[in-house]
C-alpha cells in the first residue's frame, strides 16, 4: 500500500509534506539504473567478480565507502576497485541491501553477512542479523554463537549471548556445545554472579562435565576449572560421593586431594589466613541465583465447604522470585496434608503427613534437574503434623502425631545410606509445631501438646551434642504456626489457638537478645501457613481463615511478604490452588 503525504505543519497557509513513497521509488530506479549498468562510475573486484557500482550510493552508504570514494585515497579515481576480504555472494546480498533497503538473513548466511557487513561499516545489516540470531539462539546453539562473536569482537550481541547463557546455565550446561568452550571461555563463565543456578553444585558438576568430555587433555586444568566453584557452599560428603564415580585415577587423586584440602581449610576458619582471603568470593551465594518457592501438598477446602469437605493435595506450585509468577510442577506420588518438607543438597524431601485419616510413614525426593519426584527410604513411625530440617548434612524427622499417640521420638536420615534411625527424643511432645535450623542448631516452636494445648514454649537441639535446651517462652501461643529462619532470627508467623483463632501476629527470636518480640502483623490472620526466607525476605504462604459460626474455615490462595528492613507485609501474586498444612521449600 503507497504510503500518504504527512504533512509537518498544521497551519492553513502552508504546509511541508514529505513522503516515504518518494524514498523508495528513487532507490528503486537507481538500482534499475545499477542492474542497466546506467551511469556506473567504478567497478568492484570482490572474489573474482566485477560488480557495477555508483561511487556517490555507496559513499552514501557506509562510512568504509565514503573514505573509500572519498578520502583522498588512491581508489577515489580508478575505474576498478579491488575489495578483500569479503566473499562475492555475500558481497552480492549486501550490495542489493545497499540499493534496495532489503535483505534476505537465513541461518546459513548470517555468519558471513555479519562479518562482511561489519568490515563495510553497514551498521543497519550488522543490527539486522543480530535480530535475528537473537531469534534463533536456544541453549543448543547459545554457545557456539557465543564463540563466533567473540572472534569478531561483536561486543553488543556477545553481551546479550553472554546473558542468555547465564539466564539458561542449568539447560547449556548439558547441550553439547558446552563441550566446546574454551578453558578460558569456561572459567569466565562459571566466574560469573550472573549465573542463574538452583545449587551452587550445578556449577560444580558443569564444570566436571566439561573436563570429563576429553579426560587425557583436560584434566591438567582441573584446578583452574573448579576454581571458580564456590566450595563453603557445598556439601563435602556430597562432592566426594560424586568424585568416587570417576573412572580415571589420577584425575579422581588430584580431586580428592584438592577437597581435603579444602575441608581442612574449612574446619577452622578463623586460624587459616588462605580461608579469610577466600571468604568475600567463596562464601556469598551468587547474586542472581533464581531462587525458586515451592508450595507443595497441604490441603483445600472451597467457601462453604463442610469441615468433612477438605481434600489433600498431592499437586506442587513454584514460584519464580524474579518473574513474580506461580507455576505448577510435578506432583507428589502421595497426596497428604501435615507433611514436614525440607532442602538438603539441592533436593526437596517430603516426608510423612496424612490423608483422610491414614497417617504416612513414606517419603519422596524432588530433583530440582530432572523434575521428577522420587520415594526415598520410609520413616520408623508414620508422623503427620511433623517438624522435618536439614543440619549437618542430614535430615531430622522430629514428633507429630502418631495414632493416638503424641510422637515424642527424632528421626535422622542419611542421604548417602538412605536409611532413617531412631536418635532420641524432644523434652516436650508436640505436633504441628514450628521447626527450623539455625547455625547448626534445631529449633521447635509451639505446637500442641499430649495434653492438647497449644504451647507457648520453645526449645533448642544441639545434634551433636546430643542435648536440649529451654528457650525463652513466646508472648502468645501458637499451633499450626510458620517458622523460618531470617537474618540470624527466628520468626514465629501466625498459627491458631483456642482463645483466639487464626493469628494474623508475628513474633521474633534473636539468640543474642534471649527474648521474643512482636514486629509487624499480617494483612489475613492464617493457620496452618506455610512460611520460608527468600532473598532476604520472609514469604507466608497460604493457611486457613478463622472460621464464624462454627462454619468450616476456609483456606486461603494469598501470599503475604516481609520485609525485616522496613517492618511492613506486603501481599503478592496469589497461588493457583488455596492451601493449608502444607509445606514451602526454597532452592
Amino acid at each position: 500500500m503507497a504510503s500518504v503525504a504527512q504533512p509537518k505543519s498544521t497551519s492553513p497557509e502552508q504546509g511541508q509534506y514529505s513522503s516515504d513513497r518518494y524514498a523508495r521509488l528513487l532507490l528503486a530506479q537507481m538500482n534499475k539504473m545499477r542492474l542497466r549498468k546506467d551511469f556506473c562510475d567504478v567497478q568492484l573486484q570482490v572474489g573474482g567478480r566485477g560488480f557495477s557500482v555508483h561511487r556517490l550510493v555507496l559513499a552514501a552508504s557506509s562510512p568504509y565507502f565514503s573514505a573509500l570514494f572519498a578520502g583522498g585515497m588512491r581508489e577515489a579515481n580508478r575505474d576498478f576497485v579491488q575489495i578483500l576480504g569479503v566473499e562475492a555472494d555475500a558481497f552480492e546480498i549486501l550490495l542489493e541491501f545497499i540499493y534496495t533497503g532489503m535483505i534476505n538473513v537465513n541461518v546459513d548466511n548470517v555468519q558471513e553477512l555479519i562479518v562482511a557487513a561489519d568490515m563495510l561499516q553497514l551498521s543497519e545489516v550488522v543490527s539486522i542479523c543480530c535480530e535475528f540470531l537473537k531469534a534463533q539462539m536456544d541453549p543448543s546453539n547459545c554457545v557456539g554463537i557465543y564463540q563466533f562473536l567473540e572472534q569478531i569482537a561483536c561486543l553488543e550481541m556477545l553481551e546479550f549471548t553472554e546473558n542468555y547463557i547465564y539466564v539458561h546455565f542449568l539447560e547449556v550446561c548439558v547441550a553439547d556445545e558446552f563441550a566446546g568452550l574454551s578453558k578460558d571461555q569456561l572459567v569466565k563463565l562459571l566466574r560469573s554472579e550472573e549465573l542463574r543456578i538452583e545449587d551452587e553444585y550445578q556449577v560444580f558438576t558443569a564444570a566436571m562435565g566439561w573436563v570429563l568430555k576429553d579426560v587425557p587433555k583436560r584434566k591438567k586444568h582441573v584446578v583452574e576449572v573448579l576454581d571458580p566453584v564456590r566450595f563453603p557452599l557445598l556439601s563435602p560428603q556430597r562432592l566426594f560421593k560424586y568424585i568416587e564415580g570417576i573412572s580415571d585415577f589420577s584425575l579422581r587423586v588430584a580431586l580428592q586431594t584438592l577437597l581435603r584440602e579444602y575441608t581442612e581449610v574449612s574446619k577452622s576458619p578463623k586460624e587459616n589466613k588462605m580461608f579469610s582471603l577466600l571468604q568475600p568470593a567463596k562464601t556469598r551465594p551468587r547474586r542472581k541465583a533464581r531462587k525458586y518457592l515451592y508450595a507443595i501438598g497441604g490441603y483445600t477446602r472451597l467457601q462453604g465447604g463442610r469441615w468433612s469437605d477438605s481434600r489433600a493435595l498431592s499437586c506442587v506450585e513454584r514460584f519464580d522470585s524474579f518473574s513474580q509468577y506461580w507455576t505448577t510442577v510435578s506432583s507428589l506420588h502421595q497426596a497428604r496434608s501435615g507433611l514436614g518438607v525440607a532442602v538438603l543438597e539441592g533436593m526437596i524431601y517430603v516426608v510423612g503427613g496424612e490423608k483422610d485419616s491414614m497417617i504416612f510413614d513414606c517419603a519422596e525426593r524432588y530433583d530440582p534437574v530432572t523434575k521428577q519426584w522420587a520415594a526415598v527410604a520410609s520413616l520408623n513411625f508414620p508422623r503427620c503434623g511433623v517438624g522435618v530440617c536439614p543440619c549437618h548434612g542430614a535430615l531430622y524427622a522430629l514428633g507429630g502425631w502418631i495414632g493416638s499417640e503424641i510422637g515424642k521420638t527424632m528421626e535422622r536420615y542419611d542421604p548417602a545410606e538412605n536409611k532413617w534411625e531412631i536418635v532420641g527424643s524432644m523434652p516436650v511432645p508436640r505436633y504441628y509445631f514450628g521447626c527450623c535450623e539455625m547455625q547448626g542448631f534445631i529449633y521447635v516452636i509451639g505446637g500442641i501438646s499430649d495434653e492438647g494445648i497449644e504451647l507457648r514454649s520453645a526449645e533448642m537441639y544441639d545434634p551433636i551434642a546430643k542435648r536440649w535446651s529451654a528457650l525463652p517462652v513466646m508472648v502468645m501461643r501458637r499451633a499450626y504456626v510458620g517458622v523460618a529462619c531470617l537474618n540470624n532470627c527466628i520468626y514465629a508467623v501466625g498459627g491458631w489457638n483456642e482463645a483466639l483463632g487464626s493469628l494474623e501476629t508475628v513474633e521474633k527470636y534473636c539468640p543474642e537478645e534471649e527474648k521474643w518480640v512482636e514486629v509487624a502483623p499480617m494483612a489475613m490472620a492464617r493457620a496452618g501457613v506455610s512460611v520460608a526466607a527468600v532473598n532476604g525476605l520472609l514469604y507466608a504462604v497460604g493457611g486457613r481463615a478463622s472460621s464464624r459460626d462454627f462454619s468450616a474455615p476456609v483456606t486461603v490462595d494469598s501470599v503475604e511478604i516481609y520485609d525485616p528492613h522496613l517492618d511492613t507485609w506486603t501481599e503478592i501474586g496469589n497461588m493457583i490452588t488455596s492451601r493449608c498444612d502444607g509445606g514451602v521449600a526454597v532452592l
